[in-house]
């Protein structure tokens, strides 16, 4: 039986077969439901585990500080996800955060962010958005014996990147467990938990190829290993 995984959007995309986030559950053994503001009580249901996906900024009145210049925030998203990813994490539910979603996870818990890393952290690589809308790349290093090194057997890992906020204080049950060069934070599991894995990258479209919808090696690991974890939920 293939577990029901919930994926957080910012509206309805039901009926987004092609969209990154759902073909990478599907294809990998999973049933996609998309959790979205205003989205109706029974989409709550039945879920074994919960994707929490990229997209715009928190809100930083969650995390104690005034909005930055740059920050562009989405409060519907905020209302969903934030109590929803505390639940989860009350409940012991396979949790994997993407971009935003990492930030999520952290701020749920009472952490906090950089609200913009150009003019808040010093030598940074690029995390941002390029100006052809493609994704930068860069290596982080993913510390050994941890839950992220164990699923993709790598020690040094070439990721993408696109985003403009990252991590600051790290909220408690949460090691670090991946960074680049600069000291972003990358990754941040909690192992006490069944699956609870959060990364800044966006493996759902970290293809083999410019042209391909195959994922690479790397980002198939995580999700095998995600939807495993939501398998042993059922």
């Amino acid at each position: 039986m293939k577990p029901i995984i919930g994926i957080t959007f910012s509206e309805d995309i039901e009926n987004a077969p092609d969209n990154n986030y759902i073909r990478a559950i599907e294809e990998h053994g999973g049933i996609a439901r998309t959790l979205y503001p205003g989205a109706p009580p029974e989409a709550f249901r039945g879920l074994k585990g919960l994707l929490l996906t990229g997209g715009r900024d928190i809100d930083p009145i969650h995390y104690g500080e005034e909005q930055h210049e740059t920050t562009d925030i989405d409060f519907d998203r905020d209302e969903l996800e934030l109590p929803l990813c505390k639940q989860a994490m009350e409940k012991n539910l396979p949790i994997f955060g993407i971009c935003r979603g990492i930030q999520v996870m952290n701020v749920a818990i009472g952490s906090s962010l950089y609200q913009d890393i150009p003019s808040q952290f010093t030598d940074y690589l690029t995390h941002k958005i390029m100006e052809n809308t493609d994704d930068s790349w860069h290596d982080i290093k993913i510390q050994q014996g941890s839950l992220l090194n164990e699923i993709t057997d790598e020690h040094i890992a070439e990721v993408n990147s696109r985003h403009h906020q990252s991590l600051k204080v790290i909220g408690k049950g949460f090691t670090v467990t991946a960074q680049s060069n600069d000291g972003i934070i990358e990754a941040i599991e909690d192992r006490s938990k069944r699956f609870v894995l959060g990364v800044q990258y966006h493996p759902e479209r970290m293809f083999k190829e410019p042209d391909s919808l195959e994922l690479r090696e790397h980002s198939v690991k995580l999700f095998t290993k995600f939807i495993d974890a939501c398998s042993s939920a059922l």
